[in-house]
């Protein structure tokens, strides 16, 4: 890339960011593209805790997906082998979020997701149950893709990147120790932590003293195309008052 367009990207850079609390970490986003947009049509997505995943359309399981709509967490116990087998069919569209493809899910680690009807091409997200023990985590992804383009294999991503500009978190953690505040570098396809970026410990109960800090700089830049997983973790936890607070840009 030319020093111009990289200067020019600078300029009209957007900032980004969250605050993610317990239960609040989208680990998978779906969509239903069975139908036109402006059809008529609807879809679900049943999350059954450490059971199922059930994809319908007009209220009848898609038998297109998995075992006649179903895909069971036994079968499908990773991320990565549930978006695969979501994907394979032409009537939807899966991508990964703030997790990787190993990560489990053949326990409670996703969080349920009761009867709730959307509309074809509505971006539906699927969270992390936070208080299970596969988990004990908040995250959140800062990505350069727009949703569903690299599952689209849209190439528009590669020519932007994200940074970090600041990153706090809380963990009131049951087993009196302290927790961790990590960021990743992810390749697109999320196959694998590319880079370790940082790892910051905080005593139990405790507010962190934060990585980055305000400027106009960002403190970690991903390569061109990769996003920036940041997590709040510890081996063991109280959902209640945990946080994860970031503020990042895309250029």
């Amino acid at each position: 890339m030319d020093k111009y367009t990289a200067e020019l990207k600078k300029a009209i850079a957007k900032m980004t960011g969250a605050r993610v609390v317990a239960d609040g970490t989208v680990k998978l986003r779906i969509r239903c593209v069975g139908y036109p947009e402006s059809s008529e049509h609807y879809a679900d997505a049943v999350v059954v805790s450490a059971t199922s995943l059930t994809l319908s359309i007009d209220g009848t399981a898609d038998s297109t997906v998995g075992a006649s709509g179903v895909l069971a967490f036994a079968t499908y116990d990773t991320l990565g082998e549930l978006v695969d087998a979501i994907n394979l069919s032409s009537n939807w569209q899966a991508e990964i979020v703030a997790g990787l493809r190993t990560d489990a899910i053949n326990g409670a680690e996703l969080l349920a997701r009761t009867t709730s009807t959307f509309r074809m091409y509505q971006e539906v997200s699927l969270y992390a149950d936070s208080s299970d023990s596969g988990v004990y985590q908040v995250a959140y992804l800062l990505e350069p893709n727009r949703p569903f383009e690299y599952v689209k294999g849209d190439l528009d991503y590669k020519s932007r990147r994200v940074g970090l500009m600041k990153a706090v978190g809380y963990i009131n953690t049951s087993d009196s120790g302290t927790w961790d505040l990590n960021v990743y570098e992810l390749k697109p396809d999320k196959a694998s932590a590319y880079k370790t970026l940082s790892t910051e410990s905080t005593a139990d109960a405790t507010a962190s003293t934060g990585l980055g800090t305000k400027s106009d700089t960002p403190f970690f830049n991903a390569d061109w195309g990769n996003s920036l997983l940041v997590i709040a973790n510890d081996a063991a936890w109280a959902d209640s008052g945990a946080y994860l607070e970031v503020q990042g840009m895309v250029e």
